[in-house]
């Protein structure tokens, strides 16, 4: 593994394997392609958790300096797209973490914290986020992911979920849950607000911040604009079960995948999804958007993965859809933008071949995003760094105070 990179290198030595079942269901697949719309729309979405939804708390326990609340509730998803999620995944299990003394009875700041990738149970996230952050007189809250911990399916191995819908199912689950828990939090007089995550778990957080109807920190951290590049172009390309995607491509029962943006020309508010030379993609469902789907990145040669090129040769036209569908249903240049007033700070790293930064950005498509560099790649980054993803929480409600 001479000449390699410590993001390849870690990718090479993990196994786990990413949508080994396919792509999901044709009827899952337009569920969340439409349910994209609803994202996009803020007042819809949080509109469709209803204000009173029930939380059950499990049990307080009180420490020397600081109480640990752990509950759980039934997500929204259930109810708003049935049947799109597994049964082990159906009850959202969080810890809230609180001082137990607040500096200021005005000043109560909150973050919701969502996992990133492998990261199962809540230890991690406690020990590298929500306990040094005490010191800092910031509460916690961590959920634990949909297919993750107790959420994840027996049939599913480890982090490696099973069909590409899964990834648009545990995101758009994560941010109903969020809503629930920003709205409980505001019923126990917490604030400011804010959500953050590393990694998958940045993405979500900005997803979640985006559709929260008030002010909020958002810190997003090691995330990408859509999961269109670390798919195609970051080290996880090589994790993905492509022959599994071109079997379906080719050979679905129901005919459904292959075709389906031509389907769905007929059923969304579009008129055209596929450029006439197959490479381009035009924005459908929100027309204030022009994010358009990129075949075509100005690669640094120090991110050059010969791996992409081979399997790009090999598996074209399931590169081509996956760039489609992941900017269609995950791009948060699609959706709006989150409220004025908000104070978000975005964590990078400038070497990251997980999350290819050269693939856009999120001051790209948000005013007043502060961006920091860490300078170093993914993995040393999650292993080294919390405490550049600490300060820039602790910045952001710093900022949200004054």
């Amino acid at each position: 593994m001479a000449g390699l990179s410590l993001d390849q290198v870690f990718r090479r030595i993990l196994k786990t394997k990413f949508f080994t079942n396919g792509w999901g269901t044709e009827y899952q697949l337009k569920q969340f392609i439409r349910f994209r719309r609803v994202l996009g729309n803020r007042q819809d979405c949080v509109s469709r958790v209803p204000e009173d939804w029930p939380i059950a708390i499990d049990q307080i326990q009180t420490r020397s300096d600081h109480i640990v609340t752990s509950g759980h509730f039934r997500s929204p998803i259930t109810d708003i797209i049935p049947d799109v999620l597994p049964k082990e995944s159906e009850t959202c299990h969080f810890e809230l973490i609180t001082p137990s003394q607040w500096q200021s009875a005005s000043y109560q700041p909150l973050c919701i914290h969502l996992a990133g990738t492998g990261d199962h149970g809540t230890m991690w996230r406690r020990k590298q986020l929500a306990y040094p952050l005490l010191k800092n007189g910031i509460a916690s809250i961590i959920i634990e992911n949909p297919f993750y911990g107790v959420r994840k399916p027996p049939s599913q191995l480890r982090s490696g979920l099973r069909h590409v819908n899964d990834l648009f199912v545990l995101g758009g689950t994560l941010v109903v849950e969020s809503i629930v828990l920003l709205r409980y939090c505001e019923r126990m007089g917490y604030g400011p607000l804010g959500v953050s995550g590393v990694s998958l778990g940045g993405h979500n957080a900005a997803l979640a911040g985006l559709v929260w109807p008030k002010p909020l920190v958002i810190v997003p951290c090691l995330n990408g604009l859509s999961g269109n590049s670390i798919f195609t172009r970051g080290v996880l390309a090589r994790a993905c079960k492509w022959g599994k995607l071109e079997e379906e491509m080719q050979n679905y029962h129901l005919r459904g995948i292959r075709h389906l943006p031509a389907h769905l020309m007929n059923q969304v508010d579009g008129v055209k999804l596929l450029s006439e030379d197959g490479r381009v993609y035009e924005d459908t469902l929100n027309p204030r958007s022009n994010i358009q789907v990129q075949t075509e990145f100005e690669i640094p040669p120090h991110f050059h993965n010969p791996d992409v090129a081979e399997l790009e040769a090999k598996y074209g036209e399931c590169f081509t859809f996956m760039r489609w569908l992941m900017d269609e249903v995950s791009h948060l240049g699609r959706m709006e933008t989150p409220v004025p007033k908000s104070r978000i700070i975005n964590v990078l790293g400038k070497y990251d071949e997980y999350i290819p930064q050269y693939s856009g950005k999120l001051d790209d498509i948000w005013r007043d995003c502060e961006t920091r560099y860490i300078p170093s790649g993914h993995v040393r980054s999650c292993l080294m760094n919390f405490d550049s993803f600490r300060s820039a929480i602790a910045d952001a409600f710093e900022d949200m105070r004054r």
